[in-house]
């Protein structure tokens, strides 16, 4: 009904600009139109001002954020559009996390959507394939999350960055910058080019002072993944100076 759409959304800005109805029948909870104010109304999302005259609603806090992730999660498998082993994610995740091993993730996630035929109309479009990833990214709290839509343009599509608060053994990072291409513009040419587009990005990225605010003692990993529609054709950890803070 729209309301998927729309919650990825929400989560992939961090906010929402929206009326706040008052009052709705239970009947009308999940029409699109009331689909905001419920989420405000359940605490997940806050008031945190006006923006042209209109409320500005937000995600309140890290763990608001997880739990609206889940809800992601729990609709693709209720809808029987995918169903990956969340152990299998888990523990590829910690690799990810406390050695430094990233492409099992990644792989799996794209054997299982190989498989499932289902979820591949889903996957249709960069910012689809985004909140794809970021809902399973998210499965395990490993990382500090930042999308490039939060950080207002101009940076890595994603930067996931250790969680020390809870995991202060982590001492790997990653900036993960995500190509498209739909199937028909797929060619050998365009690849190439957009590969050489990623390299170039993740280069200039791996400087940013968001980056450094953030990386503490992990290494930071610089990924490109490239999809063909919904197959990941490619993808390699680029090649750069080792990033670790000066000790």
């Amino acid at each position: 009904n729209g309301n998927f759409s729309r919650l990825r959304a929400i989560i992939e800005r961090g906010e929402e600009v929206s009326p706040i109805q008052t009052s709705f029948p239970a009947e009308g909870l999940l029409r699109q139109d009331n689909f905001v104010s419920l989420l405000y109304y359940l605490g997940l999302l806050s008031f945190a001002g006006e923006r042209e005259g209109r409320p500005l609603l937000k995600i309140p806090n890290r763990t608001v954020r997880q739990l609206m992730y889940g809800y992601l999660r729990a609709a693709y498998d209720e809808v029987g559009v995918f169903r990956p082993s969340t152990y299998e994610l888990a523990d590829r995740l910690n690799k990810m996390a406390y050695r430094g091993q990233w492409e099992g993730f990644f792989d799996y996630l794209a054997e299982e959507i190989a498989q499932q035929a289902s979820v591949r109309d889903y996957l249709q479009g960069e910012k689809m394939l985004q909140g794809f990833l970021l809902a399973w990214l998210n499965l395990s709290p490993y990382f500090r999350v930042f999308s490039e839509a939060e950080q207002g343009g101009g940076f890595v599509d994603l930067y996931l960055a250790p969680f020390y608060f809870r995991y202060p053994d982590m001492r790997h990072a990653y900036l993960i910058e995500l190509k498209y291409l739909s199937r028909s513009d797929d060619t050998p040419a365009k690849r190439a080019q957009l590969i050489a587009d990623a390299r170039a990005q993740l280069h200039r990225y791996a400087g940013d002072r968001r980056i450094a605010a953030e990386l503490g003692e992990a290494t930071l990993h610089p990924i490109l993944l490239l999809y063909s529609g919904w197959e990941l054709v490619h993808r390699e950890a680029v090649a750069s100076e080792e990033h670790k803070p000066a000790r």
